[in-house]
Order: C-alpha cells, then structure tokens, then sequence
C-alpha cells in the first residue's frame, strides 16, 4: 500500500521534469530504499508553466539519486539527490512567438495554477482533520513534508547573440542547494498544544556559491551548435574550476528559513514568514558587461511585449523580404494588438462574457467531481 503512495507522491514530483521516471518503474525499483539513475534528461516542455522569455534547448541532470528509509517512513526523510545540473537557453525564435505557441504556454501556466490550488487545499484538509483520518492521506502529507532534496553543481547559461557584439553568455552557477525541514523549529511547533502551529511548515534553504557572470564567446565557437557549447560549459564545476574573472555576482552564500501555515486560519499570523541570511554580495561590472546587461533588459522587455501581442505580428519571413503590402501588415497589427485591449478591457462588463464565465464554471465543477471519483477508484486521471 505505502509503495503506491510514494510512487505516486515522486512520479508527481519528478515525472513531470525527467525523463525516464515513470510510476510502474517506481513500483518496481522503489523496495531497494535507493534508487539511482544517470544521465538522464529534463522534459522541456515541463516548463511551459514558467511561461519565460526565452527557450530552453538542452537540460541534463549527470546523477539522480532517491533514497527511501522504508523502516520510519514518515518520521526520516526521503532524501532527493540531484547533481551535475546543465541547463542552455536560448532567445525565442520568431516560430515560438505564434498564436500556438503562446496559448500552449499560457495553457500550461493555467493549468500549474490549478495543480497549487488543489495542492494546498489537500494540504490544509489535512491538517484540519476533515478527511475522516484517511491514513492514505495522512501518510502523503508526511511523505510531500519529510521529502529533503539537495542539488549539486547547477549550470545554467543564456547565449545572446549581436551582429555588432559578437555572441555573450550569461551564466548562474551554484555548488549546492538543499531543502529540508528546519529540525529546530519543526520540534518546537510539534511541542506546543495549540492547533496553530501544528499547522506550521517550517524548512531551510541553503545555496552556496551563487555567482553570476558574463562571458563573450570566442569567435570559432559557433552560437548554434547547442551540442559543443553544451559540453563545453558543463564541463565547469564550481569546486574544482578555477576563480572566473567575468563575474558580474561574486559567488556568495545564502540561507533562508520559511515558515508556512497551512491551516488556512490567519488570526493575525501571516501566512508565509521568510528570513534571509547572506554573505557578503560583491558586485564587478565593466563598460562592455553594462551594456549587455541592458541588452538583455531591452530584449527580455520586447519579448514581455510579444508575449502579449506577438499572434497578431506578421511572420518575419514576409516583412523581411518586404514583399508588396509589407506597410498594410505593420498597420494591421498596431490595430489587432490596439482592439485586442479595448475588446478585452470591454468583454468583462458584457452579458455574453458573463454567461460564457458561467457555464465555463459549470463545466469545470462537473469535470472535477468526475476527477475526484476517478482518484476514488484509484484510475489514472
């Protein structure tokens, strides 16, 4: 019975973003108490939800490790292992900017919504008590609560290119980050009797050697051969490079501590209470590192711009050849993107909005009443 539990609560958790963790291999692998998997790949499109600026070609993670203390699950920890974590980026190509696109991601970011929303209504159910002391759903709050992950050597570079620039990358690296449950504080709200903070959450969260930096490739590296700027840059390791001189962040260290309550009732206490520790942040920024900086804000604001109006924008493949009519399609779009605020600032005061809200809204309470019978019966959503 625990098996299905913790199969389900890690392939939820890691399913969506990895490739190759699925469920039934859970089941199977899942008695060994370790579980390990190597060179494995990250689902991209997982992070749709994100809805980012720019487009992420190639993530890796070098070791994958799961640990299950069979023997007190539920008062250990599940320990999560991630290292060796290489991610590239890239600016959004004209394609991704498409009607289709746009509503993919924006799909994606709706339905993340949702998943927190039912994620912390289960959460505060059980907290309150109101499952009929499900054992099943108590030992999933233990489980989602006790899990503690560690991250190890994370690489993460954005490549901007400039015909009048050359090519630059932005990297963010960090040796190590780890979540867990803030022992001291946790065994402080587990000693006091009152229902408030029973309900409390408490973890800390320690990343070290956080730096950012900008670096100008070399002109023989060619910008889109994602494969050999990816082996490349992974092959870094903060531990055992040597210092970089194109910081823009040095490396730094930083803990925080969040403190959550999950009982939905306030009385006055906030509901996420954070505090931040961090070394000392030194800053090193030359002319040219400056100007790319505010390149990359210059793009990363025209991109927030095509996020909003890019389906009504001509494809590029038109305008660029100039072909006749390119000036009627520039005028079209100002237009489109001018209505499309009007119409959506006027729809929202209009009868037919009201009622589509209205019957979108009955569709959804059936379609989750059928969600919920579905899990009931233990049957694959």
């Amino acid at each position: 019975m625990f098996e299905g539990v913790v199969s389900q609560v890690l392939a939820g958790l890691l399913g969506r973003y990895v490739k190759g963790i699925q469920k039934e291999q859970l089941k199977i692998g899942i008695w060994n108490e370790e579980i390990n998997l190597e060179n494995v790949e990250l689902i991209l499109e997982a992070f749709d939800y994100l809805q980012l600026p720019f487009a992420l070609k190639t993530g890796r993670i070098g070791k994958l490790s799961i640990k299950i203390p069979w023997k007190k699950l539920g008062w250990d920890p599940i320990i999560i292992v991630i290292e060796d974590v290489f991610v590239c980026a890239y600016p959004r190509e004209d394609s991704e900017w498409g009607s289709d696109s746009l509503g993919k991601r924006e799909l994606a970011g709706k339905l993340a919504k949702l998943n927190a929303i039912e994620l912390a209504k289960f959460s505060r159910r059980v907290t309150d008590n109101q499952t009929g002391q499900s054992l099943l759903s108590y030992m999933s709050a233990k489980i989602l609560d006790n899990i503690q992950v560690s991250i190890r050597n994370v690489h993460i570079i954005y490549v901007e290119s400039h015909n009048d620039q050359g090519s630059f990358i932005f990297g963010l690296e960090f040796s190590s980050l780890s979540i867990q449950t803030d022992t001291q504080k946790q065994s402080f709200a587990m000693s006091l009797m009152a229902r408030s903070r029973q309900a409390e959450v408490n973890k800390k969260i320690n990343i070290s050697n956080v730096g950012i930096y900008c670096q100008q490739l070399e002109e023989q590296q060619n910008l889109y051969d994602v494969g050999a700027l990816t082996d490349a840059q992974s092959n870094f390791s903060l531990g055992l490079a040597h210092p970089r001189d194109d910081y823009l962040i040095n490396p730094f260290c930083v803990t925080v501590s969040v403190l959550a309550n999950n009982s939905g009732k306030r009385d006055g206490v906030p509901q996420y209470d954070m505090t931040a520790e961090l070394t000392a942040l030194v800053l090193s920024i030359d002319e040219i590192q400056l100007q790319q900086i505010l390149n990359l804000c210059d793009h990363f604001t025209i991109c927030a711009l095509r996020t909003k109006y890019g389906r009504y924008r001509p494809p590029e493949s038109f305008l660029s050849k100039r072909q006749k009519g390119w000036q009627i399609m520039w005028w079209q779009y100002a237009k489109d993107s001018i209505m499309a605020d009007v119409e959506r600032r006027l729809k929202k005061t209009s009868w037919r909005f009201l009622g589509k809200r209205l019957e979108d809204r009955r569709k959804y309470v059936n379609l989750y009443r059928m969600k919920l019978e579905l899990l009931q019966k233990g049957q694959v959503v």
